[in-house]
């Protein structure tokens, strides 16, 4: 392996490392792992997590605030007839008690509308999500190019946007 190859793989490396998706909790629900893939200023970017409610209650994820777009919906994808569809959800998504949802390639995700910079691969881009009872929990979506490590890999018919 050449030297300048070597130091390219390593700051490749630490790059990948530092931008890694990290867990956040408010009371009984946890976030795990939320990522976003990189793209261009005034494209649309995609949001992608699981949302674990440990708690007794189904807890409701309204939506999702993100200072850098224009706006953030809920989305569904799904194949339906051998064709893959998409739909808004404007009341939310459950997470029933003591279960969890998963935002991933191919199922629910936000979609991030209107970037207003892009997003590189290595950064973080700051969200709030807004559940039902009003409480707000700020993450950061780590901007990757594949899910984090034990993470969903997008299926082979995903719908790209």
């Amino acid at each position: 392996m050449s030297r300048p190859f070597a130091i390219a793989l390593t700051a490749i490396l630490a790059a990948a490392t530092a931008s890694q998706a990290a867990d956040y909790k408010l009371g009984a629900v946890t976030v795990r792992q939320p990522w976003s893939r990189p793209a261009q200023a005034g494209m649309n970017g995609v949001g992608f997590m699981t949302v674990v409610n440990a708690g007794k209650t189904p807890v409701t994820l309204k939506r999702m605030e993100a200072a850098g777009a224009d706006s953030v919906e809920i989305h569904q994808s799904a194949m339906v007839g051998g064709v893959m569809t998409m739909r808004e959800l404007d009341k939310g998504v459950v997470v029933p008690a003591g279960g969890q949802v998963a935002f991933a390639p191919g199922g629910y995700h936000f979609m991030i509308l209107s970037l207003k910079a892009e997003q590189k691969v290595g950064q973080k881009v700051p969200v709030t999500l807004v559940f039902d009872n009003g409480r707000k929990l700020k993450v950061d979506l780590a901007v990757q190019l594949a899910p984090p490590s034990g993470g969903q890999a997008p299926p082979a018919s995903e719908h790209r946007h």
